[in-house]
């Protein structure tokens, strides 16, 4: 079994051996690629432990547990990278199967082995579905999260784009066959379970500080290792920069005028000051009062 990336072999699975070493996963090739770290990327990958729906169309369509048969009748194919698995004699391309060029099954009749399902494929805790127009639809109250995208392009950081729908949010998709995301959970640069704001600035600089300062104004007190991360070229494994914010879930944990949050993000973003003073000035003057409330405070305390 093959660890494939569009169409050019990275890892064989089997036994263990690195076939391309620029296009490994991070995790892969930050900490040895094994058995070991190919299991755990995989598993920062899956979604059907956290997304809802996920885990529906497991249960109905595959069975409980039996990840890696799973796996292996999917593809592990994914709507966020270019990453897929397939047995060495397949003669199958990317182009045949991935979800960026081919419908993908939805939920509804029969499934059917190579068919992608990319919503198997994508975190959360939201209810939320890969559609074939391209969009990720998340079904809920979403208002808090299209003011916080809104924020955001206002203040010139690089986001997700996406709209209202009936029951909740469409959200472009920002990877291509071209670009993939890679998490930071998923890229072996930071323990997921243990780093702080200094670890986000070391490795992010100045965009790392938007998205803590722009966290801190509204509140959002679970940026996790999986909602942040690079985008990567597919064809040389480069990365390419820092992912468009996304995931705006846990907006709005805090109300509070000033708590830990944000002051820990001014501590730490004042190698950034302008920067931070200038998201401020025009947070302060968003419609949203906690977010006006907030980017307030942050303006006192400089």
């Amino acid at each position: 079994m093959l660890l494939m990336c569009k169409n050019i072999p990275v890892y064989d699975i089997g036994s263990e051996t690195v076939l391309n070493n620029a296009l490994l996963p991070g995790l892969m090739r930050e900490k040895s690629a094994n058995m070991h770290t190919f299991t755990r990327w995989m598993k920062y990958r899956y979604s059907s432990g956290t997304n809802t729906l996920a885990r529906k169309l497991k249960g109905i369509t595959f069975g409980q547990g039996a990840r890696i048969r799973i796996n292996r009748e999917t593809r592990a194919l994914s709507f966020s990278d270019c990453y897929w698995i397939k047995d060495e004699n397949d003669l199958v391309l990317f182009e045949d199967i991935s979800p960026y060029y081919k419908p993908f099954w939805e939920g509804m009749d029969e499934y059917k082995t190579g068919q992608a399902v990319p919503t198997l494929y994508v975190g959360g805790a939201l209810s939320k579905e890969w559609k074939n127009d391209g969009r990720l639809y998340k079904y809920g109250d979403v208002s808090v999260e299209l003011q916080c995208i809104k924020l955001c392009k206002n203040c010139g950081i690089l986001v997700e784009n996406a709209f209202a729908i009936k029951d909740g949010i469409a959200i472009e998709n920002i990877t291509s066959q071209n670009l993939m995301l890679e998490q930071a959970d998923q890229s072996g640069r930071l323990d997921p379970d243990d780093f702080d704001e200094q670890t986000i600035i070391d490795l992010f600089g100045k965009g790392g500080a938007q998205m803590l300062i722009i966290d801190a104004i509204i509140g959002n007190g679970d940026r996790h290792a999986g909602n942040f991360g690079w985008m990567r070229d597919a064809d040389t494994g480069a990365y390419v920069g820092m992912a468009p914010l996304y995931d705006f879930d846990h907006a709005l944990d805090s109300t509070l005028e000033s708590d830990r949050l944000l002051t820990d993000a001014v501590k730490y973003c004042m190698p950034y000051r302008d920067e931070v003073i200038r998201i401020a000035q025009i947070a302060r003057e968003s419609d949203n009062p906690v977010f006006s409330k907030r980017a307030g405070s942050v303006l006192d305390i400089l």
